[in-house]
């Protein structure tokens, strides 16, 4: 089985191989859900009846639609390369959050993909996550114990807040959130495509044991989901 190591070298790897316009899915949307997406608008390219553009955006935009209809609607708009299509997918992503935000983001992201593959004649790349990215960077979440789970200290506590974020912003990452618990900790953070997340990750615990060797070295780090409270109480019981 392979190891955390030959997994992020492999999807780095796999990434700077790429050649063409790079797309982020930028919202957090779970993986079963984007996988959910990508076979229905399979189906309504394969199956869609003779409906036009103008005919969906109505639909779309009426009150009196159902979840159905308007899930049918966004789909039909994201793969129809029209413009108009594309405006009005944005138009309803700007609305308060619903039942179908997720859907309309993945719609608008596919939208926007087939518009650019109809005016260019580069490559489209989509690139999703659980946890979505922004630019060229992508989210990810980590997860870290103290040694031996005995609780930070105040100062230790100081150092994980002060010098995580300094290691981060040198591999031109961005913070997002840092939260401190009793005996562990977890990062929400974007990072380049390119960067080694393992070095980086290593360089900062290794920066904060300098004063005390009071960080477990063995970390988790995902971009599918952030973990909940029964997940970060597995890993606690694995010490």
């Amino acid at each position: 089985m392979k190891n955390d190591n030959d997994v992020f070298r492999e999807f780095r790897q796999s990434i700077k191989g790429l050649e063409g316009n790079l797309h982020v899915l930028e919202t957090s949307i779970p993986v079963e859900k984007q996988m959910e997406y990508f076979r229905y608008s399979e189906n309504v390219r394969n199956h869609s009846k003779n409906e036009s553009v103008t005919e969906q955006i109505a639909v779309l935009n009426s009150t009196d639609s159902n979840f159905d209809e308007k899930k049918y609607a966004m789909t039909f708009l994201a793969i129809s390369g029209d413009i108009k299509a594309y405006r009005a997918l944005e138009a309803y992503s700007s609305r308060p959050k619903s039942s179908l935000t997720e859907w309309a983001s993945l719609s608008l992201l596919q939208a926007k993909i087939m518009l650019e593959s109809e005016f260019s004649d580069e490559r489209q790349v989509f690139i999703s996550t659980g946890l979505g990215g922004r630019g060229n960077k992508l989210r990810f979440y980590a997860f870290f114990k103290s040694v031996g789970l005995v609780p930070f200290s105040r100062y230790q506590q100081n150092l994980i807040e002060k010098e995580i974020p300094l290691v981060i912003r040198k591999y031109e990452g961005e913070l997002e959130n840092i939260t401190i618990q009793n005996n562990y900790f977890s990062l929400l953070f974007l990072v380049s495509l390119q960067i080694d997340l393992k070095e980086m990750l290593k360089e900062a615990i290794s920066v904060c044991n300098e004063y005390g060797n009071f960080i477990n070295t063995h970390f988790i780090i995902t971009n599918v989901k952030i973990f909940d409270q029964e997940d970060i109480g597995k890993e606690l019981q694995k010490e």
